[in-house]
């Protein structure tokens, strides 16, 4: 039996001429839409599972009347069954039984490809919207293309697992007379208690997975580092790269420069992060000072900071903590996050210590509150 051929190139040429016709101002593959994209697209994990890469068919980023810019990314494929792959749940299933990506139906559906390009978007920048659309087809018996269409909206709302947004026969939604009409749609749509319940449940297994996996590379690959370091350096990344919002950058990865000069070591830079962040949370002084005096020994140490080939093994692991973990807090699982860091950062230890336990408990620091006697609850 003849193998089935790929009518690919034929829905690339048949979307990316509505697009023409909407006169849209598309990108293609190779090309350029944005550097903040670009670089999330270039910086997370290809569909493959190797180290970036990631090229959706087509980007664009659009404005609605409010200013506000949507980044659309879509994906094609060539075969029938080739739109989505939803899981029990009829959610995009995009993690397997081990709460690992699943590389397989990133690679082989479109609409799983878009979502996973949409997840580097919430991952790296600061869109906190992404429209993923997935665009597969076939000839039928007399050579005649047909096509279908998968239109999600991946948010931080939605903790990035994606929602359909309705059903649709072309991208005409994407034109300039009827965008507002479709990010109004966007507003509508919301989970239910149970729906975010099960995705958080999800997500927390997936954190889990995550953080197993961050400690025994760490231990594996960076020589030198105690179980109390590794803990510190989760907790220090972490505080540095929250940031708050207005007042408060937070710490990218090209803000580590590697450099020998005093005062400007990427320990200190991180440092120097942490105290803004404590400063704008209002921590009482004792408290702040004990963490910053805590994490600053691990932190200013010269060994850590010593350039190799041009790279401190700080922020070799400082990008390793942001790359594994950083999507997490960026979808806005803060409190759960931090509830499984906590749990799973003592299991790391053969023990406690008061000290590490108020390093680690800072992590809750954007939840922290007074009680009804004046005393500070983590």
């Amino acid at each position: 039996m003849a193998k089935i051929q790929s009518v690919e190139p034929n829905i690339a040429d048949l979307v990316n001429g509505w697009l023409k016709d909407y006169k849209l101002d598309y990108k293609l593959e190779q090309e350029s839409l944005n550097s903040e994209i670009d670089k999330a697209l270039s910086e997370y994990e290809s569909k493959s599972g190797g180290s970036g890469g990631n090229r959706p068919d087509v980007k664009l980023l659009i404005q609605d009347s409010n200013l506000n810019y949507y980044p659309v990314l879509i994906e094609y494929k060539g075969y029938k069954d080739k739109l989505v792959k939803l899981d029990s749940n009829n959610q995009v299933e995009n993690t397997n039984a081990k709460n690992e990506p699943n590389y397989k139906n990133i690679n082989s559906y479109a609409v799983n490809g878009a979502i996973h390009y949409a997840n580097a978007i919430l991952h790296y920048t600061s869109y906190t919207e992404v429209i993923a659309i997935g665009i597969t087809g076939y000839k039928d018996g007399v050579g005649k293309l047909h096509h279908s269409i998968g239109v999600y909206h991946v948010s931080k709302e939605n903790l990035g697992i994606g929602q359909e947004v309705g059903e649709y026969t072309d991208l005409s939604f994407l034109k300039k007379e009827n965008f507002d009409n479709f990010t109004s749609k966007l507003k509508e749509l919301s989970l239910s208690q149970e729906e975010l319940d099960r995705i958080r449940e999800q997500k927390e297994k997936e954190i889990n997975a995550s953080l197993v996996k961050l400690n025994n590379d760490i231990y594996k690959e960076e020589k030198g580092l105690s179980e109390n370091d590794r803990v510190y350096l989760v907790a220090a990344s972490i505080m540095a790269t929250l940031g708050v919002p207005g007042k408060v950058t937070p710490l990218e990865k090209e803000d580590l420069k590697s450099s020998i000069e005093i005062g400007n070591t990427d320990g200190d830079i991180i440092l120097r992060k942490i105290n803004s962040f404590l400063e704008e949370k209002n921590l009482p002084k004792a408290k702040k000072d004990l963490i910053v005096r805590t994490l600053q020994n691990t932190l200013t140490t010269e060994n850590i900071n010593k350039p190799v080939n041009g790279e401190s093994q700080l922020k070799r692991v400082f990008v390793k903590i942001v790359d594994d973990l950083g999507i997490y807090y960026k979808i806005g699982l803060t409190t759960d996050f931090t509830g499984k860091l906590f749990n799973e950062m003592y299991s790391w230890l053969g023990f406690t210590q008061d000290k590490l336990n108020d390093v680690v408990k800072c992590l809750y620091v954007s939840n922290f509150k007074y009680d009804y006697d004046g005393r500070w609850v983590f």
